[in-house]
């Protein structure tokens, strides 16, 4: 076979020997390498269309026992798109025009055979474009088909705007979601159907709505507070993402996902009151065991320290009254008011861990300036208070018992937090108050905190619940290695007074 010349596969439908003799010597000399089957009846063509492949039917207009006619009748019957060209002797124009509707692709005379092989390839090329749109066709069928699948399965809400924000498609969830029908709105300017309200009721113009920007902005956009309206005028919250098409940086079309989020919403707001409830129940029990420690402070204080303190008077009065007996006796009171003294700096110190008089008698700056103090003797670490009131301040802060004691607490549990995880070697405290905040800074230089460490902690915990009761916020920054920093700001009212007046 010569590679240069084109194979073809032709169905002869021809009566004549001589005649299909010709054909192919004038495919020959068209550049064809031609492989023939000549046919004369409708019983053959058909055996021979059901038992090859064939790239061109050529025919006959007139068979002593067939037609050109029924040959293109069969070939149609058969479903199969092959050029059919009728190479005749001599045929009238009603019959061209007839058989040209009837799907003939071209007609080439008997004394013109060199026609033939041009009109061929004209019609093989028609023929493998017609191919091609069919098989493009099919793909996009089974594309749409398989994006339909696709979209219904999903659990959002999807449809699609043209450039000009009309609708051109509608998801089944969609449909399901705001009631209508795609059928119902194709077509149409959607904004004023489904997504004309804001979510406080006001009405949402069209030039402010973002769905529509994506648009004109060859953008996307992503919230989770917006409303639809379905069908019947009832609204109901969404979270939406829309998304532009864009082509040549410009959006044809966009792309909106929408899911109801009814039952989010409500989750959620359930939870925000059972966080407020939880928060209302932690402050009241905070406030109820600090009352219960002041209690048991003040009786600690004023009574056992009176009963504490009587027994020493007796202690010391038994020494003078039995000064001249025997030494034991002597030394069992010295031992009995040593130990009677050590009893009553306990007792003291229970009481001010309890509560510290003078939280309540002289202010949060006087209870900080004791509470730092003690902390270095107990610890041996350089702890200092840094004040940083506002201007005209010159001596305390008198604020509320549930303001100051919030504070005190804090700085109490970061520097028992300090003493027993840091390994640091440096404290400072910072307390700066202006107007209505009061601002606290606890920092360390110790081995600092894990992200695990400062979510799971009680201690954290605790703090967090005693800020937020107030309506503060509290914040911490840590590095392992490099230490932590506590920042807590509380808002308050306080009224400024001169230690020296109490």
């Amino acid at each position: 076979m010569n590679l240069s010349r084109k194979p073809l596969r032709a169905l002869l439908v021809e009566d004549s020997q001589d005649d299909a003799d010709l054909i192919l010597f004038a495919l020959d000399e068209g550049g064809f390498e031609a492989v023939c089957l000549r046919v004369e009846t409708g019983e053959a063509m058909s055996a021979a269309i059901k038992g090859g492949s064939w790239d061109v039917v050529i025919s006959d207009f007139n068979l002593p026992r067939f037609s050109a006619i029924n040959a293109l009748a069969l070939l149609r019957k058969a479903d199969q798109d092959i050029p059919f060209i009728i190479v005749s002797g001599s045929i009238g124009e009603e019959s061209v025009v007839s058989l040209m509707k009837a799907g003939v692709s071209d007609f080439v005379m008997k004394d013109k055979l060199a026609r033939l092989a041009p009109a061929i390839e004209n019609e093989l090329l028609d023929a493998n474009m017609r191919k091609e749109h069919r098989a493009a066709q099919d793909a996009l069928k089974k594309n749409e088909i398989l994006l339909n699948g696709i979209t219904s399965s999903l659990g959002e809400g999807i449809y699609v705007l043209n450039e000009v924000g009309e609708l051109v498609f509608m998801n089944p969830e969609a449909e399901r979601l705001l009631g209508w029908m795609e059928a119902e709105l194709l077509g149409q300017n959607i904004h004023p159907i489904i997504h004309g309200q804001n979510p406080d009721g006001t009405a949402l113009a069209e030039a402010d709505c973002s769905i529509y920007k994506v648009l004109q902005n060859a953008s996307r956009y992503k919230s989770e507070d917006e409303v639809f309206m379905r069908k019947d005028g009832s609204l109901f919250p969404v979270s939406i993402m829309a998304c532009a098409i864009v082509e040549n940086n410009k959006a044809i079309a966009s792309v909106t996902a929408f899911q109801d989020i009814t039952q989010r919403k409500l989750a959620e707001l359930k939870l925000r009151e059972s966080r407020k409830q939880l928060q209302e129940l932690t402050t009241h029990l905070q406030s109820v065991r600090e009352e219960e420690r002041t209690r048991i402070a003040r009786e600690l204080h004023d009574e056992l320290g009176q009963m504490l303190t009587g027994v020493k008077l007796d202690a010391k009065w038994l020494a003078t009254a039995l000064s001249g007996e025997q030494p034991i006796i002597q030394d069992k009171i010295v031992s009995m008011s040593m130990l009677i003294d050590e009893t009553l700096d306990a007792m003291r110190r229970v009481a001010a861990d309890l509560r510290p008089v003078m939280l309540d008698d002289l202010g949060l700056e006087a209870a900080l300036e004791w509470l730092i103090e003690e902390f270095s003797k107990r610890t041996g670490l350089d702890a200092r208070l840094e004040l940083d009131a506002q201007d005209g301040q010159r001596g305390g802060l008198e604020l509320e018992a549930a303001v100051a004691t919030t504070a005190y607490r804090i700085v109490q549990e970061c520097l028992n937090n300090v003493a027993r995880h840091a390994r640091a070697l440096h404290v400072q405290v910072l307390l700066r108050c202006r107007e209505d905040i009061i601002f606290l800074r606890i920092s360390d230089d110790g081995q600092g905190m894990t992200e695990s460490q400062k979510r799971n902690s009680f201690g954290i915990v605790g703090m967090r619940e005693r800020s937020a009761g107030l309506g503060g916020t509290l914040h911490i920054s840590s590095i392992e290695g490099e230490g932590t920093c506590v920042e807590v700001r509380l808002p308050v009212h306080f009224v400024a007074f001169d230690r020296g007046m109490q």
